[in-house]
């Protein structure tokens, strides 16, 4: 797999795939942050897929690119949440993943885009949801942000998912992958104090309902393992216990894991 980028993401892709899948290129630069991306960051990952495009046209090549399932795609009051219905982007960010998947649908080449809700695992950088939770719980210091809720997956699940999808020859579809369990914020908080000993401050700030449900119906048919992953009410502890406090700690000390497979950087 050539796999476009050095982040989190592509870390575990080089990892679990390396050299398979040489027809297939993973484009793993995108926006990280979906509240503070900016122009010059959204015209990066559009320049990274363009030109991935473009080599996988000449070289008869699988472009395989990472949307989002997160409220700046599915939040609207009328969308389902479902791959094939109406979306209305309720975010900059959730419209940009939006115009480059349908750059991506017309441009003539074979391509796989999985809208991806918030992953967590190793080596995650800090600025993304659970370790940022983390660090606030450490400081003492929480604001949280009352109705917000956020479905979790476990990054070695999505790694399964991907596996199976282009080992079974799924092309040219969106398919979403999450848990279909939109988590309380309040209830993450409160799990990461509870594996880490810590009873922090918390600043309640009220916003309006967000309890996005991203529809799994696709995934579940077309990845019959993921009906194994234990998507649903106990999802979230088994995160939780895998990824914060002592145990997460002790499993990822030393040094970063190599990036193996071909890589270009974004």
């Amino acid at each position: 797999m050539k796999i476009i980028g050095k982040g989190f993401l592509a870390r575990h892709l080089s990892l679990a795939f390396g050299d398979r899948f040489p027809d297939v290129t993973a484009i793993a630069v995108g926006v990280s942050s979906t509240v503070h991306g900016t122009v010059s960051e959204f015209d990066r990952e559009a320049n990274a897929v363009y030109e991935v495009l473009r080599d996988c046209r000449k070289d008869g090549h699988t472009a395989l690119f990472f949307s989002t399932a997160s409220a700046g795609m599915y939040g609207a009051e009328d969308s389902p949440g479902t791959e094939d219905g109406p979306v209305f982007p309720q975010s900059i960010y959730g419209r940009h993943k939006l115009a480059i998947e349908a750059a991506i649908a017309a441009s003539g080449v074979d391509w796989l885009t999985l809208r991806l809700s918030h992953l967590v695992g190793d080596w995650q950088p800090p600025h993304q949801l659970l370790p940022f939770l983390v660090s606030m719980v450490k400081s003492g210091d929480v604001t949280v942000f009352r109705n917000s809720h956020r479905d979790l997956v476990d990054v070695r699940h999505s790694i399964r998912i991907i596996e199976h999808l282009l080992e079974t020859g799924v092309r040219r579809t969106v398919v979403n992958v999450a848990s279909g369990v939109p988590e309380p914020i309040e209830r993450i908080v409160s799990g990461i104090e509870q594996r880490l000993g810590v009873q922090a401050s918390w600043k309640i700030v009220d916003r309006p309902l967000d309890a996005t449900v991203v529809s799994t119906e696709k995934l579940r048919e077309l990845v019959p393992d993921a009906n194994d992953f234990g998507f649903g009410p106990d999802y979230l502890d088994a995160l939780l216990d895998r990824y914060v406090g002592p145990a997460a700690d002790k499993r990822i000390d030393g040094p970063t894991p190599p990036v193996g497979g071909e890589q270009v950087s974004g």
